[in-house]
């Protein structure tokens, strides 16, 4: 993974928010549909809407596909990590109230710049 990458969503994200070492990525292999594993090259772990704007726009600019998942209960296989893209976790995102606005993927698609 770029490190450059690396060093921008470092800017963005909390320490919590940003796994790199092998035995933290390792933990994001599969969802509950563990028959089919890779481990992810970067995983990410916002906790704001615009952080994830901000890891979309950079993922974007360095041309890293996204896979998103949320807490891992899916037994479809529909989160599992691609080879060279980051994975976006949003489990940690649990502010969800009346004062936090719905946001949908194609909102936060059409404000990253291309």
């Amino acid at each position: 993974m770029d490190p450059a990458l690396i060093r921008e969503l470092r800017e963005v994200l909390d320490p919590a928010g940003l796994k790199t070492s092998p035995e933290a990525r390792a933990a994001f292999e599969c969802d509950a549909l563990s028959a089919h594993t890779r481990v992810p090259d970067l995983v990410v772990l916002p906790t704001e809407v615009e952080q994830v704007r901000h890891v979309l726009r950079i993922c974007r600019a360095y041309g890293v596909p996204v896979v998103t998942r949320g807490a891992g209960t899916g037994l479809s296989g529909g989160a599992l990590p691609v080879a060279g893209g980051v994975l976006l976790v949003l489990s940690r995102m649990n502010r969800a109230g009346a004062d936090v606005p719905v946001v949908h993927w194609v909102q936060l698609l059409d404000e990253a710049p291309a």
